[in-house]
C-alpha cells in the first residue's frame, strides 16, 4: 500500500477579484500589412505574455486590430517619426478602442499570490517536482497561508496533481521527510522519468532527488563493459536500473524495504530484471555477504528480481 496523506482543506478562491480591464487603442489594419505594422511600430505594440497583439476585427474579416500598449492614449501617436508614419501608412489607418479583459486564468502563480498575501511577505517563487507532486519547504511566516499557496500552485500548473509541504526536520532512519498535503490528490505514489527510463516510487516512503539526474548519468557512463555494479544504497534504482539496461550485471541493495520494493518494480518495468539482483539489507551486511566466498546475500533478498529468483 502506498502513502495517502490526510485531505487538505477545501480552499475557495474568489477569482472575480482578479478581473481587470485594460482600455487600449487599436489600429484597424489590413490583414496583409500586419507584419509590416508590427515591425514599424515596435515599442508601441502591446507586449504582454500569453496575449496576442493582433486580433480579428469583429466588423470586417479582412481587417485586424493591432493593439497598442495601455500607456498610449494619444490617437495621433506623436512619438512616431514622419518617416515611419509615411513608410507604415499610419495616417491612413483608423483608430478605435478595445477593452482587454484579463482575469485569474491569465495571471501566473506569483502574480496571484502577490495580491493574496500580505504586503512584505515573501512569495514562494519556485518549487521542486517529483512526478505529479510539487514539494515545498515554506517559511514559518507563510504557514497560515500554506493551503492557499497550494491551491494556487495547483491551479497554475496543470501537470501537477498534488502539492505538499515539508513538516519538521528529517529524523527518519531512511532520510524521508514528513509531508503535509496543501492541495490536491492525497496519493504520494508517482512516476518520474530519467533518461527515458520510468521510475515508480512512493514519495512518502523513499528518498528521491531529481537534481541528481546528471550525476546518475555520469556515474553509469563510467562503468566499463564486463564490470559489475554493486550499489549498497540503491534507492529505487537511479544507478542500478540504467546500468542494467546497458548490459551491466548489478547487485543492488537498500535498507529501506519500500526502496527495495520499488527497485524491483523499476527493474521489472524497464525489462532489466534479468540483470539486477535486489536486496533489502544493511549496507555493511550486504557488502560482507558479497565478499564472502561462495555465499551470496540471502536474508531478505527481494524475490523474483534477478537470476535464480
Amino acid at each position: 500500500a502506498f502513502t495517502r496523506l490526510s485531505p487538505a482543506p477545501d480552499v475557495q478562491i474568489d477569482k472575480a477579484k482578479f478581473s481587470t480591464v485594460q482600455r487600449l487603442l487599436a489600429l484597424r489594419v489590413p490583414k496583409a500589412k500586419c507584419q509590416l505594422l508590427m515591425k514599424e511600430l515596435k515599442g508601441l505594440v502591446l507586449d504582454l505574455p500569453r496575449q496576442r497583439s493582433v486580433i480579428n476585427d469583429p466588423q470586417d474579416d479582412s481587417m485586424r486590430l493591432l493593439l497598442l500598449k495601455e500607456e498610449i492614449k494619444d490617437t495621433a501617436l506623436p512619438t512616431l517619426s514622419a518617416e515611419t508614419r509615411v513608410r507604415a501608412g499610419v495616417d491612413e489607418l483608423a483608430v478605435t478602442e478595445y477593452e482587454l479583459h484579463l482575469g485569474y486564468d491569465y495571471f501566473n502563480a506569483e502574480q496571484i499570490l502577490r495580491q493574496m498575501l500580505p504586503a512584505g511577505v515573501e512569495v514562494p517563487g519556485s518549487f521542486e517536482t517529483v512526478g505529479h507532486i510539487a514539494h515545498l519547504n515554506l517559511r514559518d511566516e507563510l504557514s497560515e497561508y500554506r493551503h492557499v499557496i497550494g491551491r494556487v500552485l495547483l491551479d497554475k500548473n496543470p501537470r501537477l496533481r498534488t502539492v505538499v509541504n515539508k513538516v519538521g526536520s528529517i529524523a527518519s532512519e531512511f532520510r524521508v521527510p514528513t509531508w503535509e498535503l496543501l492541495a490536491g490528490d492525497t496519493s504520494l505514489e508517482t512516476e518520474v522519468r530519467q533518461h527515458g527510463i520510468p521510475f515508480k516510487l512512493d514519495f512518502g516512503e523513499v528518498y528521491w532527488n531529481s537534481r541528481l539526474e546528471a550525476e546518475h548519468r555520469r556515474v553509469v557512463e563510467l562503468i566499463k563493459p564486463g564490470e559489475v555494479l554493486c550499489d549498497a544504497m540503491a534507492g529505487v534504482g537511479p544507478f542500478a536500473v540504467p546500468a542494467a539496461r546497458a548490459g551491466v550485471r548489478v547487485y543492488a541493495n537498500d535498507l529501506n524495504p519500500q526502496c527495495a520494493h520499488y527497485l524491483r518494480v523499476n527493474a521489472h518495468g524497464s525489462k532489466a530484471k534479468h540483470m539486477v539482483k535486489c536486496y533489502n539489507l544493511d549496507a555493511r551486511a550486504f557488502i560482507r555477504s558479497l565478499l564472502r566466498p561462495k555465499v551470496g546475500p540471502g536474508a531478505r533478498a527481494e524475490p523474483g528480481a534477478g537470476p535464480g529468483g
